[in-house]
């Protein structure tokens, strides 16, 4: 039989136990090694029944709180954004004030906000992936803009292919450049304009009465936007051709290049190879978009020194034109021959 002062002390070890159960959120690692030791102290007063059943007991208890805790840091209440504004409002309340700051790929939603509408100075609103909101008094067009810069291509570039691409003006063209893969829901060349990251969109439906559609994104987030079903389905199809005619590009550059699988193949005792380390400070001065406008001014000025047009009074005018007024900032270009 147990002693009373056996019981005594079991009947104190269990409150505690119970105890740090509830405080188990506060417990640090060092409040439960020093409970640790006191256990063994009493190891000559418990039976080893009693012992392991407190033992138990407490490591079942401390278990779940860490089990609990990890869980409710992990976890995300996921974005429901209805076209209402009484629904951004309750964003906005939660949002942090910011009006310095990076944006990166992980955005979802970047909405433009009407001080009348939304009743309020932000100018725009930020829906993140991790389930962030930023507000900020900067313009939704000077936001996108910065982040473009660190992209390497503005829009107007980007736009500017993509228009030539598919022989047309666009309205609201996409922003597509590898994996970066963004739409305006107006013309940002004109007006402030919210901004929809389609590499993040799963799926979408038109909601009824053509008022709008709502897009599921990753994690759950839910965006119902202010647009017409047939404008965004018409935009998802330009994107999508675009991504395509960009991937035939890169594997065909990757092909040329002697990439397979994005992994180049090992040259042994290749002359060019070893070259590559002689002094390119000249070339390493040239941005990547510049190279571009230096293959588009090649393939332009190879299209006009055709044998077809080789007789033509308008070619030289055109070449003059080109160098003088839309490529006279390229690098290397007056050294050219003319």
């Amino acid at each position: 039989m147990e002693n009373k002062n056996a019981k005594k002390h079991r009947r104190v070890l269990t409150r505690q136990s119970k105890q740090q159960a509830d405080k188990s959120s506060k417990q640090t690692v060092e409040q439960c090694v020093d409970d640790v030791a006191k256990l063994d102290d009493l190891g000559e007063i418990l039976d080893p029944v009693t012992l392991d059943a407190i033992m138990s007991h407490f490591r079942t208890s401390l278990e779940s709180s860490f089990a609990h805790k990890s869980q409710k840091k992990d976890e995300v209440e996921p974005f429901f954004v209805l076209l209402d504004p009484e629904s951004i409002q309750n964003y906005l309340e939660k949002a942090w004030d910011l009006d310095r700051f990076v944006l990166d790929n992980s955005f979802l939603y970047l909405l433009s906000l009407d001080p009348q509408l939304h009743r309020t100075d932000f100018k725009t609103l930020i829906f993140f992936k991790d389930g962030r909101l930023i507000k900020t008094r900067e313009n939704s067009n000077n936001v996108m803009r910065s982040f473009f810069e660190l992209i390497g291509f503005s829009y107007d570039f980007i736009r500017g292919i993509s228009t030539r691409v598919n022989g047309k003006e666009g309205h609201c063209v996409p922003y597509i450049f590898g994996r970066y893969s963004f739409l305006p829901l107006s013309g940002p060349t004109r007006r402030q304009s919210s901004w929809i990251n389609l590499s993040k969109v799963q799926h979408y439906r038109a909601l009824k009465g053509e008022k709008g559609v709502e897009i599921h994104c990753e994690n759950q987030h839910v965006f119902q936007l202010p647009v017409r079903p047939q404008f965004f389905a018409d935009k998802v199809k330009q994107a999508g051709q675009t991504v395509h005619r960009q991937e035939h590009l890169l594997r065909n550059v990757l092909k040329n290049f002697d990439y397979v699988d994005g992994r180049k193949e090992e040259r042994e005792n290749n002359l060019l190879g070893n070259a590559f380390h002689a002094p390119t400070d000249r070339i390493s001065l040239i941005s990547m978009e510049d190279y571009i406008r230096i293959f588009q001014f090649s393939f332009a000025e190879t299209a006009l020194k055709h044998p077809s047009l080789r007789d033509n009074p308008v070619t030289d005018e055109a070449l003059h034109l080109l160098r003088e007024n839309l490529y006279e900032d390229l690098p290397h270009l007056r050294n050219a021959p003319r």
